[in-house]
C-alpha cells in the first residue's frame, strides 16, 4: 500500500507540471484554434531563466518566482504580434508551422546563451518529509502548492473577471464574442500572457527538482499535448484532468510494467479518445 501511494504522490507532483503546460496551451488554442507547441519550450525558459536571476543577481527564489512570470508575460504579448498576429487569417497550417518555428528558434537561442551543458537551480527549501513509509522532498511540495495556487487564480480569472469571462466567451463562440464587442487582438494578447506566464511558473517550480537543459520542455509537451486531446481541446478543466490522468498512467506503467510502457500508455490513451471521442471527455466544456 505505501508502495502504491508512493507512486501515486510522485504522479500528482508530475502531473502538476503538465497542467500548467496544458493549461497555456488550451487557452490559446481555444482562441487561436492552432495549437502552440512552443509552449513546452517556454517552460524550459522559464527555468533557464531562473538560473539566470540566481546566478547573475543573486536573487532568492521568490522573488525569481515574480520575476519570471513578469518577463514571460510580455514575452507571450511580443510572441503572438511578431509571430502569430499576421498569420490570423491565414489557413492553420501556416500557423502550426510558426509554432514549429518559434520552438526551435527558443531552442536555438538558449544554447547559444547558455551552452548545452545541464544547469542546477536551488529551491528554497532542503530536505525530506516522510510519513508512513512515503517520502517527498519538500520541493516537490512546493510544486503542488505552487500549481493547486496558480490553478485557483487561474479559475478565478476566468469565472469572475470581466476579462477572463470575456476570454472564456472568446474561446466558446468567436462570432458571437466579436458581436458583444470583444475585442480580438486585446483576448488573443492576453491568451499568449497567460499561456506564457504559466509556462514559465512551471519552469521555476520544476528547475530545483530536475537538470536544466535545452530539450526538457519536449518531453512534458508531449504528455501536456496528449493531455489537452484528452480532455478536449480548448478546455481548462479537461486539461487539468487529462494532465493527472497521463501522469497516473506514466507513473504507474512504468513501475508496474516497464519504462518502455510509459509513452505506450500515454499515446495509447491519447489514441484511443481520438478514435472514440475526438471532442475529448470534457467536449468543448469549460
Amino acid at each position: 500500500m505505501a508502495e502504491f501511494l508512493q507512486q501515486l504522490l510522485n504522479a500528482t507532483v508530475l502531473g502538476c507540471v503538465y497542467c500548467l503546460i496544458a493549461s497555456g496551451l488550451t487557452i490559446v488554442y481555444g482562441i487561436m484554434k492552432v495549437p502552440n507547441f512552443a509552449q513546452g519550450n517556454l517552460y524550459m525558459s522559464g527555468a533557464y531563466l531562473a538560473f539566470f536571476l540566481a546566478s547573475l543577481f543573486n536573487c532568492n527564489y521568490w522573488g525569481i518566482m515574480v520575476l519570471v512570470a513578469l518577463i514571460m508575460a510580455p514575452l507571450g504579448i511580443i510572441i503572438e504580434h511578431l509571430c502569430f498576429r499576421p498569420l490570423r487569417d491565414k489557413p492553420h497550417e501556416n500557423s502550426f508551422v510558426m509554432a514549429l518555428g518559434v520552438l526551435m528558434a527558443i531552442e536555438g537561442l538558449i544554447v547559444l546563451a547558455f551552452g548545452g551543458e545541464y544547469v542546477e537551480v536551488k529551491g528554497p527549501w532542503t530536505g525530506i518529509l516522510s510519513f508512513g513509509g512515503i517520502s517527498i522532498a519538500f520541493q516537490r511540495v512546493l510544486v503542488v502548492v505552487g500549481t493547486v495556487l496558480v490553478l485557483c487564480g487561474l479559475y478565478y480569472f476566468l469565472r469572475n473577471t470581466k476579462k477572463g469571462m470575456s476570454l472564456e466567451a472568446m474561446s466558446q463562440n468567436k462570432e458571437l464574442a466579436l458581436t458583444l464587442g470583444i475585442n480580438v487582438d486585446r483576448m488573443t494578447m492576453l491568451a499568449f500572457a497567460i499561456s506564457t506566464g504559466l509556462a514559465g511558473i512551471g519552469g521555476v517550480l520544476m528547475a530545483p527538482v530536475s537538470a536544466v537543459y535545452p530539450e526538457m520542455g519536449m518531453p512534458p509537451l508531449l504528455v501536456a499535448f496528449a493531455a489537452v486531446i484528452f480532455g478536449g481541446m480548448g478546455s481548462v478543466a479537461g486539461a487539468v484532468i487529462g494532465s493527472f490522468l497521463m501522469a497516473g498512467a506514466q507513473v504507474f506503467s512504468t513501475q508496474y510494467i516497464s519504462s518502455v510502457a510509459s509513452d505506450m500508455a500515454v499515446f495509447g490513451l491519447m489514441i484511443i479518445t481520438l478514435l472514440f471521442r475526438p471532442q475529448g471527455i470534457m467536449g468543448g466544456k469549460k
